[in-house]
């Protein structure tokens, strides 16, 4: 539309100019026609095994504009053209979008959220009708092209459920929920420090974050410009609310649930990540306790960012289905018997939260957590040939690991899930990059030095990558290129000098290498971790020595 709207302005601009050079000439455009619009389909029938295939294709002639004075020529986007689509005839309603060619091609999944928009009913056939609007200029007559109906039988889009997808819109993290299917979801999401993410609604749309101004928790469904969204630096359990209405979303952090009222003290629920629960033992002080159930939690949106959340408070009570919900006062809970209760509050189903009370210890049994991948063989070649675990790399969210080691192997290394043999390990599957677990192969040896390693222990990925002569620093005096550098002094260290002008307005990022915006490290009071916060020493003007320590994982940031 800006382009259309910016080549007429500039064509009406060009025609003015030109007819004051000669007092009484006169420029006439000519040749503006009513397309002739022409569809490959009389019927479609849509389902959801044909949302990625071309369903329908509609064509259509263009007009042939000329300019009385040859030496002027027509620019292109003139006329503009809009192709419509009404459940009407004669059009009282209509979607519509602007083609870049004289034809559009739908998808399945295009032209069933067409019909959707339009308002024909899902699973009849009913008439889809087409036309082409063509104009010079918002302020003139626009030509429409001939009436073409085509019957679509369109299946009906789930708009109640929103799925939260991984930064690479494949798996599924997450799922919200919509009772009125209004474009307003909300549900729980457990998600790591600075999660990366999208959102797919039923119909197909994908919304990130609005990449201009690129402010946290704002949100675009512009494919073409916007990026991933993302979660605070705190990893937890969210409380997350989604509007395509308001183009924002919200995450509220809940660090613990606690339990008040007839308990001889405040008892606190633990987070069960893996059954997406909170459980806790309670011990009632008398028969039919009266108990409450809040969460002091920590609030981000658009107004507060994504660094310093604003402290809320989340209570808990029962619906009226006798499920959980939120409330917007404390609410009481009610327990029969004195004796030892264990509370289960489960968030797993996002159309239906449920809690129980259930005497005696029936705690859920969490999975084992793994929190660091061993790395045997990777030193052998300083060792004499012996294996031992001396090198490892940290667990970063449920399957994914990383860190940077020294690496001198003569044939290779293992990943191990505990620093001890006999236990679950990952070797090479069949190509380089790939894991298998108790495979029989090792991952290659590379050459001597200090690697970058990584492992998704779900996908069964794994890479290995050199740290070079140099790490950027980006983010520095609000400049967020890759021109500042440390070199490297040791293995794993790098160091040097920065000027800093003033405290940055978000801190800054350390990367391994120049412009991979989605591998860097952050931290804060000298502790340096993958995908960490902003740092933000940078408190004053001045000459400072950065020193960063990638294997310990530290850094020294001092003031000269």
């Amino acid at each position: 539309m800006k382009t259309i709207k910016l080549y007429i302005t500039i064509f009406v601009a060009v025609l003015t100019v030109s007819s004051c050079e000669k007092e009484g000439d006169k420029l006439i455009l000519s040749g503006h026609e009513a397309a002739e619009l022409t569809a490959s389909e009389s019927s479609v029938v849509l389902s959801q095994e044909n949302n990625d295939e071309s369903v329908l294709s509609l064509s259509w002639s263009g007009s042939e504009l000329t300019v009385s004075d040859d030496s002027m020529g027509v620019p292109s986007g003139v006329p503009g053209i809009r192709l419509q689509a009404s459940a009407s005839e004669n059009f009282e309603s209509f979607v519509e979008l602007e083609p870049d060619f004289s034809y559009y091609t739908f998808t399945g999944a295009k032209l069933n959220t067409w019909a959707k928009d339009a308002g024909l009913k899902p699973w009849v056939s009913s008439p889809l009708y087409f036309r082409i609007q063509s104009l010079l200029g918002e302020n003139m007559s626009p030509k429409f092209s001939n009436v073409v109906s085509v019957d679509v039988t369109p299946y009906e889009i789930d708009m109640s459920r929103l799925f939260v997808l991984d930064k690479d819109q494949k798996d599924t993290l997450a799922v919200l929920h919509s009772p009125e299917s209004d474009g307003e979801y909300k549900g729980f999401v457990a998600a790591s420090a600075w999660l990366n993410c999208y959102f797919l609604e039923g119909d197909g749309t994908i919304w990130g974050n609005d990449s201009d101004p690129g402010t946290p928790f704002e949100l675009s469904d512009d494919a073409i410009s916007m990026w991933n969204c993302w979660f605070p630096g705190t990893g937890g359990h969210y409380y997350v609310t989604m509007s395509v209405n308001d183009l924002e979303w919200s995450a509220t952090l809940l660090p613990e649930i606690v339990v008040t009222g007839d308990v001889p003290e405040n008892d606190t629920l633990a987070f069960y990540k893996s059954f997406e629960q909170w459980a806790g033992l309670i011990d009632p002080s008398i028969e039919n306790a009266q108990i409450f159930l809040h969460s002091d939690a920590l609030f981000f949106n658009m107004s507060t960012g994504d660094s310093q959340g604003t402290e809320t408070t989340l209570y808990f009570a029962e619906s009226e289905s006798g499920n959980l919900t939120l409330s917007d006062s404390p609410a009481t809970f009610t327990l029969p018997t004195a004796a030892s209760h264990t509370l289960i509050m489960d968030f797993s189903n996002p159309t239906e939260w449920t809690y129980t009370f259930t005497e005696g210890n029936h705690l859920p049994q969490e999975e084992e957590v793994i929190p660091y991948l061993y790395l045997p063989g990777t030193l052998d070649g300083e060792t004499g040939g012996d294996w031992g675990f001396d090198n490892y790399i940290s667990q970063l969210n449920d399957s994914l690991y990383a860190g940077v080691v020294y690496v001198n192997s003569n044939w290779g290394f293992q990943m191990y899930t505990k620093p001890e043999w006999g236990v679950p390990y990952f070797t090479m599957g069949t190509t380089e990059g790939t894991l298998v677990k108790n495979g029989p192969d090792n991952i290659p040896a590379p050459e001597t030095g200090t690697y970058f390693i990584t492992a998704d222990t779900l996908n069964l990925t794994y890479s290995v990558l050199p740290m070079g002569d140099v790490v950027y620093i980006s983010g520095l005096n609000d400049e967020w290129d890759f021109n500042t550098t440390l070199a490297k002094t040791d293995k794993g260290v790098y160091s040097g000098t920065v000027e800093v002008t003033a405290q940055s307005t978000d801190g800054f990022r350390i990367y391994r290498e120049s412009n991979k915006w989605d591998e860097y490290w952050g931290g804060s009071a000298g502790e340096l971790s993958y995908w960490g916060p902003n740092i933000t020493d940078d408190t004053q003007a001045g000459t400072y020595m950065i020193t960063v320590d990638f294997m310990n994982e530290t850094y020294e940031m001092t003031l000269n």
